[in-house]
C-alpha cells in the first residue's frame, strides 16, 4: 500500500511541476534560455528532494509525469498552440530536457549515497 501511494504521489507531483515546468521553458521575451535554465531547476530541485528523503519510487514515477505532462502539453492540441515557444528549438530541447533534468541530479544524487539511498520501504 505504501508503494502505491508513492507512485500517486509522486506522478501527481511530476504532472503539476511538469506543467509549471513547460509554462516557464519558453521564458521571457528573447530570453530563452533564461527559461529553459529555470524549468531544468525546477524539475532537478524537486527530483533531487524525492531522493534525498528516500522516496525513490515517488522520484521514479514524479520523472515520468515530468515527461508525460511536457509530451502532452507540447504535441496534443488544444494546449500546444499554447505552450509552445514562438522558437520551435526551445520546445525540441525541452522535451529532451524535460526527462534529463529529473533524471540526472537524483540519478547522481543516489549513485553518491550508494546503499544508502535505498528505499526503505
Amino acid at each position: 500500500m505504501r508503494k502505491a501511494v508513492q507512485i500517486a504521489l509522486g506522478l501527481l507531483a511530476g504532472v503539476l511541476v511538469g506543467i509549471l515546468a513547460t509554462i516557464v521553458h519558453a521564458g521571457p521575451v528573447d530570453m530563452p534560455i533564461a527559461g529553459l535554465a529555470l524549468a531544468s531547476a525546477m524539475v532537478a530541485a524537486g527530483a533531487w528532494f524525492m531522493v534525498e528523503c528516500g522516496w525513490v519510487t515517488a522520484w521514479f514515477a514524479a520523472s515520468v509525469g515530468v515527461a508525460g505532462a511536457a509530451v502532452w502539453l507540447l504535441m496534443y492540441p488544444p494546449s500546444n498552440d499554447s505552450f509552445v515557444s514562438t522558437d520551435q528549438w526551445v520546445s525540441q530541447l525541452w522535451l529532451f530536457l524535460a526527462p534529463v533534468s529529473a533524471i540526472v541530479p537524483a540519478g547522481w544524487a543516489l549513485a553518491r549515497r550508494g546503499d544508502k539511498g535505498k528505499d526503505p520501504s
